[in-house]
């Protein structure tokens, strides 16, 4: 589950743990996972913006379990616009 620090990622994690699924928690800020730590989902670190952190969460991920059945992508990103000058300039 990308995402999974706050908000729909961390309680759609905690319901699917509490529901029998091996669940992983991923999200770029690992402070905020530690909560999932204590319902027994296994936390990463990881950057959907940057190629090598997807790399290494997924081999990690491969290397514990032998798969992944199914991902939730529910990671955020946000792209700030381009200040523009006036209104036309949108156009």
């Amino acid at each position: 589950m990308t995402g999974a620090s706050s908000g729909i990622g961390r309680e759609t994690a905690i319901l699917l743990k509490k529901s029998g699924f091996t669940v992983y928690g991923a999200s770029r800020n690992i402070e905020k996972l530690k909560i999932l730590e204590q319902e027994g989902i296994t936390i990463l670190s990881l950057d959907v913006t940057v190629e090598e952190s997807i790399q290494e969460c997924v081999k990690t991920i491969i290397a514990n379990e032998g798969r992944i059945d199914i991902l939730i992508n529910n990671a955020g990103y946000y792209n700030e616009p381009r200040k523009r000058d006036s209104f036309w300039g949108c156009l």
